[in-house]
């Protein structure tokens, strides 16, 4: 047989080992070329236009930081206009998804349930809509799937993968201000990863990773920090954190009760309390001449809001929580509803005709510019794909919130999954999806602030699953020496109690040798069957 027959038997092969993931990429990439072809050359939103205008320029002054000019459109529309960056964001979102196939089959779950982890991310239709847009979300989700694989791609993760991934958590900071908290579920990792607390050599490991992941984030941020401080004269990162602090504090201050300067109180709703509007209308209220009037010549109005938002903060905490956390729980609706004062949510459905956002005249001149075209929008296949997203095309956001549950129960040991090595990995993904949901959520709900969810809560499910499926077939502790007495029995149990992770280790000794099937690379190195390994496969080493 030829060298190419080989090939191509190898191929077929490997395709029909895999065929679940297979048919999902097809159809994922079916859709895409729907989606692309029904909007042309890209949907722009209002903010997308505050992006283009800020290609070649990267002032960090504006309402979002510069990662998504700098890093994407500044290349992309340099070659190809809008059409490109559209394209390029649903390439980058197929791979996300089968990156995620490749991490939960790296954690021995069998090729089914690693479809599972991928599938919402390649076929969920908010998914495929946000894509289409020029905006910045879809590279948030391609990052944080990046800094997945950084900590979890080898176990226990080095020092040298801790750094990138706290460089790549930065970065990921300079699309969207809102995954800086994410430092702190990964720095929880990084303590826990691979049982190295349990020594004093292991918490030397332990600072070691830690404290270079600390100072890649670090040296990102402050190295934009200082950027922005030559640029405006102020050391921030943002200065749109009056506007969030106000949006939020607006909706709910009883300014009566609030114990305010002459200047805050000017800041005060005109709206009663029970007519107050949403979020986003109070958040971006500073565009409006006649509202700026009500404050003097000169007044810092960012200032007066991030004042107003703190005072509302501390007289009301129990009102902004219970707000934030009401908004935190939408994003688990079995079906996407849109609440009173939400963020509309048509904003991130399909349209049967090409939606401009009240923004038509600038569309056009946009893409115009960029595309030497207008924006087109081919009805049939906009209905087909509009028809798909309302009744089969979005994940209900009560599964993601079993995900998150499984993940949880298995991270925390409940039953039997405490005799696994998937631990720490369940547990950072879940608690990167609650951060930057919870995060999000301090500013306002909007079904597109969910969708990193879909990135991270079916691969934290997932792993959660792998860890009781390995509990549950694991082989019953027994010595392999027959010679080993029952005190030494005894006594190796007993430190075993103290320490929740180490049958992992015991199992690992003792697990037989089998003959492994078609293989793929595992962590450290480990070839990992193609379906669900022993648990003394997938330790965490101590």
């Amino acid at each position: 047989m030829s060298e190419s027959s080989l090939r191509t038997r190898d191929a077929l092969g490997l395709l029909r080992r895999h065929w679940l993931i297979t048919v999902l990429l097809g159809i994922g990439a079916f859709l895409r070329l729907l989606t692309w072809f029904a909007y042309q050359p890209a949907i722009l939103f209002g903010d997308s236009f505050r992006y283009l205008d800020n290609i070649g320029v990267h002032h960090p002054g504006g309402l979002h930081p510069i990662g998504y000019d700098l890093f994407i459109l500044d290349a992309v529309t340099a070659v190809g206009g809008l059409a490109a960056v559209s394209a390029v964001q649903h390439v980058a979102g197929m791979a996300a998804a089968f990156a995620l196939y490749l991490l939960a089959r790296r954690y021995h779950a069998p090729n089914w349930l690693a479809a599972i982890a991928a599938a919402p991310l390649l076929l969920d239709g908010y998914q495929l809509q946000i894509e289409q847009l020029i905006m910045s979300d879809t590279w948030q989700s391609v990052l944080l799937v990046s800094v997945l694989w950084l900590l979890l791609g080898k176990r226990p993760p080095n020092p040298a993968l801790a750094g990138l991934a706290g460089v790549l958590l930065g970065v990921t900071a300079m699309f969207r201000l809102v995954a800086v908290p994410l430092v702190i579920p990964a720095l929880c990792f990084l303590v826990i990863a691979g049982g190295e607390w349990r020594s004093k050599i292991g918490w030397r490991k332990i600072a070691l990773r830690s404290g270079a992941l600390l100072v890649g984030f670090a040296l990102v941020l402050a190295g934009y920090a200082t950027y922005f401080h030559a640029e405006t004269g102020e050391w921030k990162l943002s200065r749109t954190t009056g506007n969030v602090a106000y949006g939020r504090a607006a909706a709910v201050a009883d300014c009566e009760q609030l114990d305010l300067t002459r200047l805050e109180r000017l800041a005060c709703p005109d709206e009663p309390l029970s007519e107050r509007k949403g979020i986003n209308y109070y958040a971006h209220i500073r565009a409006d001449d006649q509202w700026r009037a009500r404050f003097p010549p000169g007044t810092d109005i960012t200032q007066v809001q991030e004042d107003f938002g703190m005072a509302t903060l501390k007289a009301q905490p129990l009102s902004v929580a219970g707000a934030v956390m009401k908004d935190v729980l939408k994003g688990f609706a079995p079906v996407r509803t849109q609440s009173y004062n939400d963020v509309p949510l048509h904003w991130w459905q399909f349209q049967r005709e090409y939606q401009f956002y009240s923004h038509e005249d600038l569309t056009r001149a946009y893409v115009q510019k960029y595309d030497g075209s207008q924006p087109t929008a081919r009805p049939t296949i906009a209905t087909v794909l509009r028809a798909y997203q309302l009744t089969i095309g979005y994940t209900p956001g009560t599964l993601l919130g079993v995900f998150g549950v499984i993940a949880l129960l298995a991270g925390f040991g409940v039953g039997r999954a405490r005799h696994t090595g998937l631990r720490s990995a369940a547990l950072l993904s879940v608690g990167l999806a609650f951060t930057i949901l919870g995060a999000s959520a301090m500013f306002e709900f909007s079904w597109r602030y969910q969708l990193p969810a879909l990135a991270l809560l079916p691969i934290a499910g997932v792993l959660g699953i792998t860890a009781f499926r390995q509990a549950t077939s694991a082989p019953p502790e027994a010595s392999k020496d027959s010679k080993d007495s029952k005190d030494s029995k005894d006594s190796k149990d007993s430190k075993d109690s103290k320490d929740p992770e180490a049958p992992e280790a015991r199992e690992a000794r003792e697990a037989p040798e089998t003959e492994p099937e078609e293989q793929l690379p595992g962590p450290d190195g480990v070839r990992l069957r193609d379906h669900v390994s022993p648990p003394s496969l997938d330790i965490e080493r101590a």
